[in-house]
């Protein structure tokens, strides 16, 4: 089995060529070496190709990004509660401080990404590919894993009460000792000590 992905193993992006700041965007099928700050997608916002991007304090909730393809993405203190990037790619993504409870990525692809201290609560990955991924001190409550592959997922430290996985697709994933009672419930198994005495 592999080790457990190191931040510092996931690409940052270039430094930006430009900044757009406080505004509505749209309309650019592509995005490439630019830092948004503090914007929102406007009606015609249709990006499906995001590469060494930064985006500071954007809201991009209830946005639609199936199919997008993301390399070398940061984004820090942005509001996506509801996006959905079903179908997407996601590649060397640093995702810090966000709230993207309700998310929908069905059948997405996740490549070295890390999450820290991000809401994820009730997000749906299900039938998501994994491969190197990090939640780190995130909020994974209720979020679905079901038919997800775990098996390079690290969860230490995030909170994982209620998560739905597949027993069978968990071999591999990274937890902390404090979670395997959550892990175990999931799985289907019950965790009792000998002196309760049963």
């Amino acid at each position: 089995m592999r080790d457990p992905l190191n931040r510092t193993d996931v690409e940052a992006p270039e430094p930006a060529e430009r900044t757009v700041a406080d505004q509505l965007v749209g309309g650019d099928d592509e995005s490439v070496n630019v830092a948004f700050e503090r914007c929102r997608p406007d009606a015609s916002f249709n990006t499906k190709r995001l590469r060494d991007a930064t985006l500071r304090a954007c809201d991009l909730s209830n946005t639609r990004c199936t199919d997008l393809v993301a390399t070398r993405v940061e984004l820090r203190d942005c509001r996506l509660v509801g996006i959905d990037v079903s179908g997407a790619t996601l590649r060397d993504i640093r995702c810090t401080d966000c709230q993207i409870s309700l998310a929908r990525a069905f059948g997405t692809t996740l490549e070295r990404c890390w999450f820290e201290s991000c809401d994820l609560r009730e997000c749906d990955f299900d039938e998501a590919t994994l491969a190197g991924v990090v939640f780190r001190n995130c909020d994974l409550r209720q979020a679905r894993f079901a038919s997800s592959k775990l098996g390079q997922t690290d969860v230490r430290g995030s909170r994982v009460e209620g998560i739905v996985v597949h027993p069978d697709l968990l071999r591999g994933a990274v937890i902390a000792p404090e979670q395997a009672n959550v892990f175990a419930a999931a799985m289907g198994l019950r965790v009792v000590s000998i002196e309760a005495g049963y």
